[in-house]
């Protein structure tokens, strides 16, 4: 049999998301973050974000803890989503607060999800980091907050600013539609995503059996 890709995952994944019962807002990839030292494979937008950290079968999953680092300063949830030869060594490798999921490859060439450990609040998230994958532009615009020497501030001392004077609920919600909105090209969290091939094959299979 076929080992089961990072991509084939990660496309399952986003169908899987978008089918619960209470769907993301939106679902990102390659969300880069901690100024490009690391990019989350998939991020699910809700009032806060949730970072879905993906190895495949033939991926090394002792990278999770050079990784972790940076995915637990910039997201609040975080989820590592691997595949059974993987559980043992991600159990002991994976921060605690970590939710851990397995894919396993089903009929029909999809890929089904089964959660294995829970994820909890991270207690070493940062508001201000997670401020940093914002652009300038989009600091300077931030919601309900104003200050008349943001224009002569970097952009590491407005995240501070922010992250300072403001909730972290807000900063959350902010952050999340900031990137859906440039993700999308557009500041509304309701337009569609594209079917990717993967929803196609699968609902394909769905109408067959049906």
């Amino acid at each position: 049999m076929q080992k089961l890709t990072d991509k084939e995952i990660r496309q399952a994944l986003i169908v899987h998301l978008r089918r619960r019962a209470k769907p993301p807002h939106a679902t990102l990839e390659e969300v880069h973050v901690c100024n490009g030292n690391a990019i989350a494979d998939v991020v699910a937008v809700y009032k806060t974000m949730h970072c879905y950290e993906i190895k495949g079968e033939t991926d090394s999953i002792n990278r999770i803890v050079r990784q972790s680092e940076f995915y637990d300063q910039a997201f609040p949830l975080i989820t590592l989503v691997t595949t059974v030869n993987h559980l043992k060594r991600a159990e002991v490798i994976v921060p605690k607060h970590w939710g851990i999921m397995i894919a396993k490859p089903a009929h029909n060439e999809s890929v089904i999800f089964k959660h294995v450990r829970g994820v909890t609040r991270n207690p070493s998230y940062l508001p201000e980091i997670a401020l940093l994958s914002l652009w300038r532009s989009e600091l300077i615009n931030f919601p309900n907050f104003n200050s008349p020497s943001l224009e002569k501030m970097n952009r590491q001392k407005i995240a501070e600013l922010i992250a300072s004077n403001m909730p972290i609920s807000a900063i959350n919600e902010v952050v999340g539609k900031a990137l859906t909105a440039r993700s999308l090209n557009n500041p509304s969290l309701d337009n569609p995503v594209p079917c990717t091939q993967y929803e196609h094959r699968l609902l394909a299979s769905e109408l067959l059996k049906g």
